[in-house]
């Protein structure tokens, strides 16, 4: 069924065929799991080329794919000659090497065929989850969630952000997940004014905020959670703005609605936060798309023109970040049901707390 998805736009976008190298495409519409390959998809053949250490598992876990095994260029060249000789056949521009992107480019030329570039032409296929997808990922948020649950009585002052890191990342597998989504965040203090302070060796004081983004991995599926919490008592103004952070972020939420254009819900947020002051000090997009990467396409950002759709899964992720002093971030994985209603995955509580 996705493959024939897949067939239907390249019809759209008179393309004779598309080489997929981007490997979460691949696994999404064949169910190879393996890092290295090439996916070659046209009208009326679906061919996966692997080298050696993949064409078992290719062959077992794929369906109605002709696996052939190439260990060089020379191989895949050999084989896709004949596929693509005098045809329009288009390309993933943001995930091909450019070392693949000129043995391509030469391929091409020598049969006589021209090479388009596209652009999320998968990604917006995967935008759209299906109930077992949607399961999936319901089940990473709860990992994570139970995970939050599990680490914060096991805080205390004297810890490192890597020792906090390194036990979410230990907890979380205990759970159910695969792996961390990503490098998992740890910042305290000031390092909370970064938006993406990776846990260092600096030890968690009494007294001083604590963030803590982190995402788990079910069934090749993402979840992605930020709480910031005060570790101890705090100057009254952080509090003040978490509160105003909060309110925007769940105003966010509770405005979703079907065929809303994804810039409305960014610039939204903005307004709410523009109100206290507050707008100057948030640096990135409201959120980003989740399934099988953390952050896939669409970006709920102030030009995205994209619209909510039933099924979409996608973060609501606003932050205060102040220089040199304190930074706060929160931050849901968020679906629109199959009722065109916004569904909170992550449910691990949200309200102003202090761990003592």
């Amino acid at each position: 069924m996705r493959i024939e998805k897949v067939k239907a736009q390249l019809e759209k976008q008179k393309l004779d065929g598309i080489i997929i190298t981007d490997k979460i495409n691949w696994r999404y519409l064949t169910g190879f799991t393996g890092s290295n390959g090439w996916l070659v998809i046209t009208e009326n053949s679906t061919k996966l080329f692997v080298d050696g250490r993949y064409t078992e598992q290719a062959s077992l876990q794929t369906n109605n794919i002709e696996v052939i095994e190439a260990s060089s260029w020379s191989d895949i060249g050999s084989v896709l000659g004949s596929i693509v000789k005098n045809k329009r056949i288009g390309f993933e521009q943001q995930t091909i090497s450019y070392e693949k992107f000129l043995l391509l480019n030469q391929l091409m030329r020598t049969n006589l065929s021209e090479l388009i570039p596209t652009m999320n032409l998968v990604e917006t296929l995967r935008m759209i989850k299906s109930e077992s997808e949607i399961v999936a990922l319901r089940k990473a948020a709860a990992i994570a969630d139970k995970t939050l649950t599990d680490i914060l009585p096991l805080l205390s002052a004297g810890m490192t952000e890597i020792d906090v890191a390194n036990e979410i990342d230990y907890r979380s597998k205990k759970n159910g997940s695969e792996g961390p989504a990503f490098e998992t965040i740890v910042a305290s203090g000031t390092r909370t004014a970064l938006p993406h302070g990776h846990a260092s060796q600096k030890i968690i004081k009494d007294n001083e905020l604590i963030m803590i983004d982190f995402g788990t991995i079910y069934k090749g599926y993402y979840s992605d959670i930020t709480r910031t919490m005060a570790f101890g008592s705090v100057d009254q103004k952080i509090k003040t703005i978490y509160v105003k952070l909060l309110a925007a972020q769940e105003k966010a939420i509770a405005n979703l609605q079907l065929n809303q254009p994804l810039a409305e819900i960014d610039q939204l947020v903005r307004k709410e936060l523009a109100s206290s002051d507050l707008d100057a000090f948030f640096s990135h997009d409201l959120g980003h798309g989740i399934g099988l990467s953390c952050h896939e396409f669409p970006a709920i950002a102030k030009t995205e023109k994209m619209t909510l759709q039933k099924n979409m899964t996608f973060t609501i992720e606003p932050g205060v970040y102040l220089p040199n002093q304190f930074g706060i971030r929160i931050e849901d994985d968020i679906l629109i049901n199959e009722n065109g209603k916004a569904e909170v995955l992550t449910k691990f509580p949200k309200n102003w707390s202090i761990i003592q």
